[in-house]
């Protein structure tokens, strides 16, 4: 059973979020533009930071939004007018808003979509590279996630449910523009030949590598770590439980019989470190 996150966890999980790039400068064939953060903007005060509210989410995605709404609540340049707004119909959830605010320095409202992904990138995936990004666990296509932005999440702003509900907010819908943050960590597979054109490469934190590509690397000699889900995106090269390579090959095959895919931390005799994944498929 996992414990609880500690306080000096959640800041650094904070931090890994707000540091993370955005993997596309913009949502494809469509006039969306992207959401950037600015990682200047600090919490005024430890006393008005989230912890109880993010350690109730064991999730990537859910804990993320926590920590979104505390960078708008710690910037003079946005205010909070919607948090995860649900739209009914017929007693049915049709969609939800993640945020709607307005922009004080610009005199706009905005609506944006946060996304917070982990993909590799698999080059079978699709004729077109930038749209060959996958899960760890192959379960979350990159695709598919921008057909539910195109299809659902954006247009659900122009639905009738939504313009009544907006409109008792005195939100005027027609006047929101629309933008995307969606922030990830990608990894390539070693050797990777393939041009990009939308993909953001800063994303790029690593490589993956089968079982067999990781024991012929020469890392007999180094130490590994393998981190919580919940901190993928943490820089944490000053870990201190660092194990060596039987120990982690041992843990490694546990997981990949269970067809999990495990980031991994390395550090090397130099003391440089590293995250990479090795992956069941």
């Amino acid at each position: 059973m996992e414990t609880k996150d500690s306080d000096l966890q959640i800041l650094k999980q904070y931090q890994g979020f707000i540091k993370a790039d955005l993997m596309i400068d913009a949502l494809p064939d469509s006039k969306i533009s992207a959401f950037e953060l600015e990682s200047s903007i600090e919490s005024k005060s430890l006393e008005d930071f989230p912890f109880d509210e993010a350690s109730a989410f064991q999730f990537l995605g859910k804990r993320a939004e926590v920590f979104f709404r505390h960078y708008i609540h710690s910037s003079p340049r946005y205010q909070e007018l919607v948090y995860s707004l649900q739209l009914f119909e017929d007693n049915l959830t049709i969609g939800e808003f993640d945020f709607i605010l307005e922009d004080l320095l610009l005199d706009k409202t905005i609506h944006v979509e946060l996304v917070n992904k982990i993909y590799l990138f698999d080059e079978h995936l699709h004729e077109n590279p930038d749209f060959c990004w996958i899960g760890p666990n192959r379960k979350d296509r990159f695709i598919d996630k921008l057909k539910k932005l195109k299809s659902k999440q954006f247009p659900l702003l122009y639905h009738p449910e939504a313009e009544l509900v907006l409109e008792q907010l005195c939100i005027n819908p027609w006047k929101i523009d629309q933008q995307l943050c969606f922030k990830a960590i990608l990894f390539l597979p070693q050797d990777c030949r393939n041009r990009f054109y939308l993909t953001n490469l800063d994303a790029v934190v690593g490589y993956y590598y089968t079982l067999d590509q990781f024991l012929n690397k020469k890392w007999k000699h180094d130490l590994f770590f393998i981190p919580k889900k919940i901190n993928w995106f943490v820089d944490e090269s000053q870990h201190t439980k660092w194990m060596n390579y039987q120990k982690i090959l041992h843990q490694l095959q546990y997981f990949l019989e269970q067809k999990q895919s495990v980031m991994l931390l390395r550090k090397n005799k130099d003391g440089e470190t590293s995250k990479c994944f090795v992956v069941w498929w």
